[in-house]
Parts: structure tokens; C-alpha cells; sequence
């Protein structure tokens, strides 16, 4: 996957990268104890008053591979790696953490947390405090800004929703993997229905079959993670997955203002929030405003260059191209789409036929249309109508209305069917 410049300038002393914290126990089953720790140190550092941290889904590309500060730190542009690991012993963990300057190699902090396992994640607090002294941030910003977690009401349904959080990540988010990992979340629900975790990934369930067209109750099922999104917000306002996933629930609504408060607010809970980074760039296609778009989209592939959700926003900047008429670059942010997922972003599919309707390729543009018409991932939007019904929900400003007449105008053109 390529690898993208800052568009933006990174304060080189704050910038940093927590790698995957390996699991020692010598049982994979015990990996997602050590990504939930990693997800809440990025999520603890990111918090941080200028900081710059590499978002969770880039960070995870480097599991299980030997680790070279160096090269890391150059590929990333960040000045520092924190890297760790996680022992489990009965009841109890063990974890060691260092930070190293990336630049020398050298090692420059490193410390040992003894904890009961029920409070792992509550030991981020102090890892994130040390580690925040030895970049010499002051002490009072430290203690000010140091997460006040409350432990889970019950253990047990907490370990089960970091369970399925970590596998419906490694799924991909739908399908029968996916499936079988939204089950723990409900689980953990019938031991604790205000999980807030588990509410929010269980949501996510019903967003994306809802979103993706895959759902035989689309209305129900969005109605569904709304719901569930909400109850998770009712819980804990502050928790910014939820607040993300809301977002993207009011997205599909057509509640565009609302999404983009909602993004806005996730990443200012955390910054490092990148999926509402991106969020916040679909909002601004609604709105017409599409110039605006790529500075959303390109912050969240600079934040996380190697995300398993890259797709989306080349995506997303396909269609801001195709939206100020910039056809050859749609094409080109296409085509880059599909070649990292083919399956799952029709989007990206109508835009490159469109596209290439209007720059005269209608050869190309036919043999791309029946490409898209052949993938179940399309689901129902094969035909202009459905296109047209679909998008009509979404309220778009005038400037995205229009975009979609041109649209429908060329995948007529290329062989769409009307109806």
C-alpha cells in the first residue's frame, strides 16, 4: 500500500507512533488484551496539546513484524516509537513499555507495570503519564488532561466486548467472521447492557449492512444501529467511537449537519479519531463543498497511511474530483480505489464509468460498468433509479445534485440500466 506525504507540518518533538504491544502469553487468544491496551495509549497520547500520533489502523499493520525504530519513524515521519508488550499470569499482568527516538535508535524510556488484569486498561493512565514527562510536556498539562476512566460494571462482559471489537476489526467488519464476532458483543450485552463498547461495534453491525446494501431491512436495520449508537452516547457522552459511529448513522439519514457536529466532536475527544476524519469529508461533499473535501480526506491518510479504510477516502476524493470536473483525476483517485478493494465501494465503480463517459473513453467506460454489475457488493444500486433513489435521501446541497444529474447522464450513456 503507498505511503503519503503530510500535507500539513508536524511538530517533529511531539509526533509519534504506539506500535501493536506484543501478547507474551504465548496464547493467541489473549492478543486482543494487547490491542486494547495499544488502542488506548493512541487514544491517551493523542490527547496530548500538539501532538501529532499515527492512528491505530496504520499502527496495527506493523503486528507480529520485527521491529526497526528507524525505518519506522522515517517511513512515518513521526520522531518517536512506543513499543511494548503484555504478560498475562492468572489474574494478573505484566506490562513493559519503551519509548525510543526514532531518529538514533536509542532507547530512552522504559518501565515495568505490574496490574491486576481486570485494570489493564486503566494502567494506560500511568504509562501515558510517564511517557508524556519523559517528551517534557509539563506536569500540570499531564495531570489535567489524564484520561479519568471508570472501570467496566462488570469485567467479565468487558472482556467479551474487547473480544469482539478486536475480531470484527480483523474481519473487516461484515461478513461471517464479522458475524461471528458481533455474537460476543452480544453477549456481552446480556451481562451488561450498558457496555458502551459493546454497544458501539454491535451498531456497527447494523450500519453496515444498512449502508452497504446487503441488509433485507435497510430502514430497520439503520433505525437499529441508531438506537444502539445512542444508548452507547446515553452511557458515556464522551466516548468518541460512539460519537463516530453516530456520525456516520446521521450521514446516511441525509442529517448531514448533525453528522459532521458528531465527527467534529470525536475528534475532539480524539484527535486521532481518523474514521471521523474522513467522516467529516463526506460531509463536505453533501454540502457541495468539495474543494474542502480533500483537506478532510488527505489529513486521514496522513494520520493513518496505511488504514484498512484507505479505500474509502480515495474514494471520497474520486467523487470531489468528478464533483469539480476534473475528470482524468477522478479517474486516476478511482481506479486507485478499486485496485485496493474491488468488492466493497460502489461508489468508486460509478464514478470511473461517469468519468469516463465524459473524457470520451466509452469503450473503457462500458467494460467498467459490467465489472460493477457483476460484483454482489453492488447490491441493489445497478440500475440509474436506484442510484437516483438512494442518493435523493442523502439531502446534498445543490452543487451535489448536480454532480449526480451528470452522473446518471453518463451511466445511461455507458449501458446502466434505466430502471
Amino acid at each position: 500500500m503507498p505511503r503519503y506525504a503530510s500535507t500539513n507540518a508536524v511538530t517533529l518533538t511531539t509526533s509519534i507512533v504506539v506500535l501493536p504491544f506484543a501478547n507474551l502469553s504465548g496464547d493467541p487468544g489473549q492478543d486482543y488484551l494487547a490491542d486494547a491496551l495499544t488502542d488506548e495509549l493512541t487514544t491517551g497520547l493523542a490527547r496530548r496539546r500538539d501532538s501529532f500520533v499515527i492512528a491505530r489502523n496504520t499502527s496495527m499493520t506493523f503486528k507480529g513484524k520485527p521491529i526497526d525504530a528507524k525505518a519506522i519513524g522515517k517511513d512515518l515521519s513521526v520522531r518517536f516509537v512506543l513499543e511494548g508488550s503484555v504478560q498475562p499470569s492468572g489474574d494478573r499482568m505484566r506490562v513493559n513499555a519503551q519509548l525510543i527516538d526514532a531518529g538514533s535508535g536509542a532507547h530512552l524510556w522504559a518501565e515495568q507495570f505490574d496490574t491486576p488484569r481486570a485494570d489493564l486498561l486503566q494502567m494506560q493512565d500511568a504509562i501515558v503519564t510517564h511517557l508524556t514527562r519523559a517528551l517534557d510536556f509539563q506536569l500540570t498539562e499531564v495531570e489535567a488532561a489524564r484520561l479519568k476512566r471508570t472501570p467496566a460494571a462488570n469485567p467479565d462482559a468487558e472482556d467479551l466486548a474487547l473480544q469482539c471489537t478486536a475480531g470484527a476489526w480483523k474481519a473487516g467488519w461484515i461478513g461471517k467472521e464479522a458475524d461471528a464476532a458481533y455474537a460476543l458483543c452480544e453477549q456481552a450485552l446480556a451481562i451488561d447492557p450498558d457496555n458502551v463498547s459493546a454497544l458501539t461495534i454491535f451498531g456497527i453491525k447494523f450500519f453496515e449492512h444498512a449502508a452497504l446494501g446487503v441488509s433485507g431491512d435497510p430502514k430497520g436495520d439503520l433505525e437499529r444501529a441508531d438506537e444502539l449508537e445512542s444508548k452507547a452516547l446515553a452511557v458515556d457522552p464522551d466516548d468518541a467511537w460512539a460519537r463516530d459511529q453516530k456520525g456516520w448513522v446521521l450521514l446516511v439519514q441525509g442529517r448531514n449537519e448533525e453528522a459532521g457536529a458528531a465527527f467534529e466532536r470525536a475528534l475532539a475527544l480524539n484527535p486521532s479519531h481518523v474514521d471521523a476524519a474522513g467522516g467529516l469529508g463526506w460531509v463536505l461533499l453533501r454540502r457541495g463543498e468539495f474543494d474542502k473535501s480533500f483537506e478532510s480526506f488527505d489529513k486521514a491518510m496522513r494520520m493513518s497511511p496505511y488504514d484498512q479504510q484507505l479505500f474509502t477516502w480515495y474514494s471520497g476524493k474520486a467523487v470531489a474530483n468528478f464533483g469539480l470536473k476534473r475528470y482524468d483525476q477522478a479517474i486516476e483517485e478511482a481506479r486507485q480505489t478499486i485496485a485496493i478493494n474491488p468488492n466493497y465501494v460502489p461508489w468508486a465503480h460509478v464514478t470511473l464509468v461517469a468519468a469516463l463517459v465524459l473524457t470520451g473513453h466509452d469503450a473503457e467506460a462500458r467494460e467498467a460498468l459490467q465489472r460493477y454489475l457483476a460484483l454482489p457488493s453492488a447490491g441493489p444500486l445497478k440500475t440509474v433509479a436506484t442510484w437516483k433513489a438512494f442518493n435523493e435521501s442523502q439531502h446534498g446541497a445543490p452543487p451535489y445534485v448536480e454532480m449526480h444529474e451528470r452522473m446518471y447522464d453518463s451511466l445511461l450513456k455507458a449501458g446502466m440500466p434505466e430502471k
